[in-house]
């Protein structure tokens, strides 16, 4: 007769998709009072939530992968418990001051995406601190150079989007950049041929799904400031029906799609005056 951890394990499989949980996470916010911009708002945590969900991690059977583990498919490493990797957008301030001594104490991995033309500006990473990060274990990848739609730029302003944010990394850090983040999780055809062209070997975006090895592109789940642990926890699970609920959402987000294409400033997206 089965057990009932075996008939749990066998529910959870049915309900479940295959592919790697990956986290995009934005700003960390250590106070109530921290100023954050009004459009940026649902995508900085609370630091304590942010802790709830690394101890959720480290207590349920997860463990922090590296990208480059997920893409390549390393199953031999998969063996250690249930792999998870966590992402950082922007390089904002918030990584060094609140995501890196709370990654650093439960021996966590993570992720962190600059655009090279940010670092060492208010509110973001310098390169000392980088530096610190990476020698502890974190790695660094690129967010473009600009923080800008690169769907929008010609072929030769995207190759030097991604060309100077890769090799700036490269040679200031001298460590591999091997994946880049879409700025706004806006990706086409064009930017990922390019960015495989460039020596990227895929690019993160935003579509709410489990990553696959190998893809082209990396799918995310965003963390928001609305989420439960219940939905944090299905998430991890790769709960089918979690993440069919978001794709179900897409719709009601089409008069911001409107904006995207035809009006991107309503919606805080950068744009370069120059395409070419």
């Amino acid at each position: 007769m089965a057990s009932g951890n075996g008939r749990a394990r066998r529910r959870t499989a049915l309900v479940s998709i295959t592919g790697v949980p990956v986290l995009a996470y934005h700003g960390l916010i250590q106070s109530a009072g921290e100023p954050v911009p009004a459009a940026e708002q649902p995508y900085w945590l609370p630091c304590g939530q942010f802790r709830s969900q690394l101890d959720y991690i480290v207590r349920g059977g997860y463990r922090f992968a590296r990208l480059e583990e997920l893409w390549t498919g390393n199953k031999a490493a998969n063996r250690s418990g249930t792999p998870v990797v966590l992402t950082f957008d922007d390089g904002l301030a918030s990584d060094y001051e609140v995501a890196y001594p709370m990654l650093t104490a439960l021996g966590g991995k993570a992720e962190f995406f600059l655009n090279t033309s940010t670092v060492g500006q208010s509110r973001h990473l310098n390169w000392q601190q980088i530096k610190e990060m990476l020698g502890a274990g974190l790695s660094f990848q690129s967010h473009s150079h600009d923080h800008v739609d690169l769907t929008r730029l010609g072929t030769g302003a995207l190759d030097r989007q991604l060309r100077e944010s890769k090799e700036m990394l490269e040679d200031r850090l001298a460590s591999p950049v091997l994946f880049l983040s879409a700025p706004y999780g806006l990706i086409n055809h064009k930017v990922v041929q390019a960015a495989r062209q460039a020596g990227y070997l895929a690019v993160c975006g935003t579509r709410c799904w489990p990553a696959r090895p190998g893809a082209d592109v990396v799918d995310r789940v965003v963390l928001r400031r609305e989420y439960s642990m219940e939905d944090f926890r299905k998430y991890l699970e790769r709960r089918i029906s979690k993440y069919l609920s978001r794709l179900v959402r897409r719709p009601l987000y089409f008069p911001r799609w409107l904006l995207l294409r035809f009006r991107p400033a309503r919606v805080g997206v950068a744009v370069l005056e120059g395409k070419q």
